[in-house]
């Protein structure tokens, strides 16, 4: 198992981590500022991989179509039959649509996309002792917890938890007419990169943060600003 992740590992995830650790190198020769490194870093990875997210999103909208226009007889069937019986009429109902129950996974392609782009980010930004003792605007130490929130006498991170709010604006924005499921999904993941980077050096909180403001001006531009 460890060999196939390590495979996987190399073949997805290392290459993205080579753009990102060329890009950030050559970026701070010029600015000499690792925080602005990050935001730029952030902006040239969006810019890269938003072909593939537009074509992801094409993707799913295909697939939502597709599940709307065979909702009638699935649900008939979920509903009428069950057992072994439901499953084989449902395998039958799907073959004669040329339909593949695997074809569900279109409708995560966004999601999917994000994975090898985080772990790249991860490894990378929360192992750069360049982070460690660099102030950045508001931000203390970028290889640190910002812990710019103080309550109750307790220092609470303020990066991770408006990264989460912009995330779930966006999520709504994006997720407008779409499935109650696809919706819970959505905020799910916002919730789990809450959770996964709120201890995490501020470093990758922001760039993390930067990709969810470009993520939210995309919906922005796509979902809501009227095109001629």
């Amino acid at each position: 198992m460890n060999i196939i992740f390590e495979i996987l590992y190399r073949i997805i995830v290392f290459p993205i981590e080579l753009i990102i650790e060329i890009a950030f190198d050559l970026i701070y020769r010029v600015a000499e500022n690792p925080g602005i490194a990050i935001i730029a870093v952030s902006l040239i990875v969006n810019f890269l991989v938003l072909p593939l997210y537009q074509r992801s999103d094409a993707l799913q909208d295909e697939e939502r179509k597709r599940q709307k226009d065979m909702s009638k007889w699935t649900q008939h069937i979920k509903k009428t039959f069950h057992g072994d019986e439901r499953f084989l009429i449902l395998n039958t109902y799907y073959r004669q649509q040329n339909y593949s129950p695997i074809f569900a996974i279109r409708g995560s392609m966004s999601l999917l996309l994000q994975i090898p782009f985080f772990m790249a980010a991860y490894h990378f930004l929360s192992e750069l002792s360049l982070l460690k003792g660099a102030p950045f605007l508001f931000i203390h130490d970028l290889g640190a917890e910002d812990q710019l929130l103080a309550f109750l006498g307790t220092k609470l991170n303020l990066l991770p938890i408006l990264m989460t709010v912009i995330n779930i604006i966006s999520g709504i924005i994006y997720t407008k007419g779409f499935p109650l499921k696809d919706k819970l999904q959505l905020y799910g993941m916002a919730i789990l990169f809450l959770l996964l980077l709120y201890h995490s050096p501020s470093g990758l909180v922001l760039y993390w943060t930067m990709n969810n403001i470009f993520s939210l001006l995309k919906n922005i531009f796509l979902k809501i600003i009227p095109k001629p």
